[in-house]
């Protein structure tokens, strides 16, 4: 749909005396601004909001109204278009279906096609932007509750924390919709950019805990570089994660999971693959991790001093990461419009340098809460 048909939807409803005629630039630039907004969650959810719309619209009237007032905080940050439906009388039903989205993107489970470091992180809310610091695995100093002879006093085990914390961050970006693209008629332009607006949205959250690893995990050197992720190398990394000792104490862990790039995957897979790498000789790593695409590694390895074949191993059955995010964004990240006062019924009454402006906003951080499970492995 056109601008000029926008336009026009809301031209017939002043015709008809549903809505006053100053109501019409309005409406229309807040139907252009719904039409971002669709497009970015559409491009963030992908297939998890297409089953939710689907679901809406097989509902009845009375079970969308029962389920849209008890996800109404949710989805707050769609007032705005809420309110204008309201006013011309008309209905969606993107509201509900991204409330559900929401809430579904919060169960164990939902991860990003670009990433699943999410699936090995605990997730947390956080209530403002102190640090936080997470709870390690083991960091109770009782692997088993005792015993508690009859007439004995109650023990109270003692816990630890990671000393260092980290904090939820704010991250946003917008766009603006100008006066060019309202007179050119141009509306796919602007779409198209809020949906790649979503593709980076969930790029963002996948980077906060790979900027975590890179940051706070160990980095183990290949004994030979040059033979990428073989069987000896792999058990190598292995080894190096079997027994490790950490502020003093022996921690053991397993290779589970690895993280490389798509052009490392191949390799490693048949790496532990085979039962046998000759003819009589065991192989050490066979079937003893699943390798994941992880392409953020190579965009981003170079800004942490890493080269473009590293990788990150992971004893993942304990979920050694951690994932927080302010209250209200669990289950994704918020989009917010804004329509520049109009003083005149025509565009000239713009007084500022753009009609419309749509932001993206996430807060969202994270932490390894396991130092000993993760590790990343370099070249040299």
């Amino acid at each position: 749909m056109s601008i000029k048909d926008i336009r026009r939807v809301f031209e017939r409803l002043a015709d008809k005396g549903d809505i006053d005629e100053s109501r019409v630039l309005p409406l229309t630039l807040q139907m252009v601004g719904e039409s971002a907004v669709q497009a970015f969650h559409m491009a963030y959810y992908g297939e998890l909001l297409d089953q939710q719309i689907t679901s809406v619209r097989s509902m009845d009237h009375a079970a969308t109204e029962l389920a849209m007032n008890r996800l109404e905080g949710v989805v707050n940050d769609l007032s705005g278009i809420r309110r204008m439906h309201r006013e011309t009388l008309t209905t969606s039903d993107f509201p509900l279906s991204l409330a559900l989205a929401r809430q579904a993107a919060t169960r164990p489970g939902y991860t990003y096609p670009e990433s699943d470091l999410l699936n090995f992180a605990v997730r947390r809310t956080a209530d403002n932007f102190k640090a936080l610091r997470s709870t390690r695995p083991g960091s109770l100093n009782h692997r088993v509750l005792p015993v508690r002879p009859e007439l004995t006093n109650l023990q109270y085990a003692r816990f630890y924390s990671t000393e260092d914390g980290y904090t939820v961050a704010n991250y946003e970006l917008g766009l603006e919709y100008t006066n060019e693209m309202y007179r050119n008629d141009d509306l796919g332009e602007f779409t198209a950019a809020a949906a790649e607006l979503g593709v980076a949205a969930r790029a963002t959250r996948a980077w906060v805990l790979l900027d975590a690893i890179f940051t706070r995990a160990d980095r183990l050197n290949l004994p030979t570089p040059a033979n990428g992720l073989d069987s000896a190398n792999i058990d190598a990394i292995a080894d190096y994660l079997a027994v490790r000792t950490i502020d003093g104490k022996r921690l053991e862990r397993l290779l589970t999971d690895l993280f490389v790039p798509t052009n490392q995957k191949r390799k490693a897979e048949r790496s532990m693959a085979n039962e046998y790498t000759a003819p009589q000789v065991n192989n050490p790593v066979y079937n003893l991790a699943t390798v994941h695409i992880e392409d953020l590694i190579t965009e981003f390895a170079g800004e942490y001093g890493l080269g473009v074949n590293a990788r990150i191993a992971m004893d993942g059955r304990s979920k050694p990461l951690e994932f927080a995010t302010l209250r209200g964004y669990e289950g994704g990240p918020k989009t917010f419009t804004r329509l520049v006062d109009v003083k005149e019924e025509d565009i000239e009454g713009n007084f500022e340098n753009h009609l419309l402006a749509m932001k993206v906003s996430d807060n969202c951080g994270g932490t390894v809460r396991d130092p000993a499970a993760v590790i990343v492995v370099e070249d040299d």
